[in-house]
């Protein structure tokens, strides 16, 4: 599991919520105690507790949907593990900030169509803390940063590989959907960094607005840019395989020649004109969930590869 997340942005929204749900009937009833915690290991200097194994078991147990109970040894390993991934990622500055972690954890949230604040609820009632969670999403997002600025090159897949693998598929074709390519253009409609309510408002509505007036990219593009503080820049052509599956769903459902409903961003609130829709066919959503599958196996390998240099000059004392 923890590889599949390196390498894809955000879980399954399926997969969220059935580990989601089955969270919330595990973790009823469960009691949290809190007690003295005591050194089991010393990484680098720094100090792994039994509070620390604890915590990562009860994670792993959330996370499993219930399946997996990890034993105090193995939670003991992949927490030394964990240690060694910020260690080299704050040597590389490629530490996972707070804004990112905010992300991640409202990806998560929104996946299973709850809040944030419920969410970290379903993991405290498991005895997970919101730290633990947070510390748990840095180490995967710095993790996966570093993967990819090391290995990207080598992250490659050939064109034979890829045609045999998709052979092996065609009995599954029927369980494909066809690819689109979109031509989609950003229009944001922007708020100031210290915005109040009654701003945030007032900009939505005039984003709201925009949108029912909007006819075709032809003419609306060039009104946008004459509107103040509105940024309005072209995206390009994008397929459906290689956006998340929300952004996909929301350019589906937008006719061509329309926006996208709002949806808020650091900046402001962003509408997507979709201005051009090309079917691609399933043979080209096959070949990227093929090739998407082949790059995860090698990228598997290499991150192996990668931890166990991390082992080799680590000092680790288990106590």
């Amino acid at each position: 599991m923890t590889s599949r997340f390196m390498f894809n942005d955000t879980m399954p929204k399926k997969t969220v919520i059935f580990l989601l749900t089955a969270a919330i009937l595990i973790t009823a009833g469960m009691v949290t105690r809190s007690y003295a915690s005591r050194i089991v290991a010393v990484v680098n200097r720094a100090a792994i507790t039994d509070l620390d194994v604890t915590q990562r078991q009860k994670l792993e147990r959330i996370l499993s949907g219930g399946r997996q109970r990890m034993g105090k040894g193995s939670a003991l390993n992949t927490v030394i593990d964990d240690k060694l991934k910020l260690f080299e990622a704050r040597d590389r500055n490629a530490t996972a900030s707070d804004r990112e972690i905010d992300a991640a954890l409202d990806n998560m949230a929104k996946s299973a169509k709850i809040s944030r604040s419920r969410l970290i609820n379903v993991f405290r009632s498991g005895g997970v803390s919101e730290s633990t969670l947070r510390e748990w999403l840095k180490t995967q997002i710095s993790w996966r940063t570093l993967i990819r600025a090391r290995y990207n090159a080598q992250i490659r897949v050939e064109e034979a590989e890829i045609a045999n693998a998709l052979s092996e598929m065609n009995e599954d074709k029927d369980k494909v959907e066809n690819a689109v390519q979109f031509d989609i253009t950003s229009v944001t409609f922007v708020t100031r960094k210290k915005a109040n309510n009654s701003e945030q408002r007032r900009r939505l509505s005039d984003a709201k607005r925009f949108r029912t007036i909007f006819k075709s990219c032809a003419t609306g593009l060039d009104a946008a840019r004459r509107l103040t503080d509105v940024a309005v820049v072209r995206l390009g052509r994008r397929d459906s395989t290689d956006l998340n599956p929300e952004m996909a769903k929301r350019l589906f459902d937008t006719p061509l020649n329309s926006l996208t409903p709002p949806t808020k961003i650091d900046n402001g609130y962003e509408m997507l004109a979709v201005c051009g829709k090309k079917d691609l066919g399933k043979r080209a959503a096959m070949r990227s969930e093929v090739e998407s599958e082949l790059k995860n196996e090698r990228g598997a390998a290499l991150t192996r590869k990668y931890l166990q240099e991390l082992r080799s000059r680590a000092i680790v004392e288990k106590r």
